[in-house]
């Protein structure tokens, strides 16, 4: 697959949030509830995108292929403290018909080289509980679990398992 990972720019967040949109429903429906993602909010995921963007902290790359974005992943200071981590992958996301590509692997080498220029020995990521196909993805970029969140069927979004990296 021909793939170019590029800085994430501005004039990328309309079809960034398509692509979210399009992601959960192909990848997360049965995680996010039928009601989060039938009511998903282009302009509210716009905004969320621009600040992305436009914060110094946090690097946001889009995955294009044939001309098309088809994943995104955000890696820099972590959104919420957690322990004493520096770092974080906050979002890691690519179309289904993109993964299993190596896709996934040359982000996270994108991610851990960042962090090591950085002088960041360490790093984490979070992951839905139910993203099963996501757990396994992260356990073979050789993460280990550090906390798993109890469960909460009324907002499946909220249960999360921590990974943990050493780079």
């Amino acid at each position: 697959m021909d793939c170019e990972i590029r800085v994430a720019e501005l004039t990328d967040v309309k079809e960034l949030a398509k692509v979210k949109k399009e992601i959960w429903e192909s990848n997360l429906r049965g995680v996010y509830n039928d009601e989060v993602i039938d009511n998903f909010d282009y302009e509210k995921e716009e905004n969320v995108f621009t600040k992305i963007i436009n914060n110094e902290d946090i690097d946001l790359y889009s995955v294009i292929v044939d001309d098309k974005i088809v994943g995104y992943m955000d890696f820099g200071k972590p959104y919420n403290t957690f322990l004493d981590y520096e770092a974080e992958i906050g979002l890691l996301y690519l179309k289904k018909e993109c993964q299993g590509q190596g896709i996934g692997t040359m982000l996270f080498q994108l991610a851990k080289e960042s962090f090591r220029n950085k002088g960041i020995d360490k790093f984490f990521i979070s992951c839905n509980k139910y993203n099963v196909e996501a757990q396994k993805f992260y356990e073979a970029m050789g993460g280990k679990i550090v906390q798993v969140d109890e469960d909460n069927l009324e907002d499946k979004r909220s249960v999360q398992i921590k990974y943990h990296y050493d780079i």
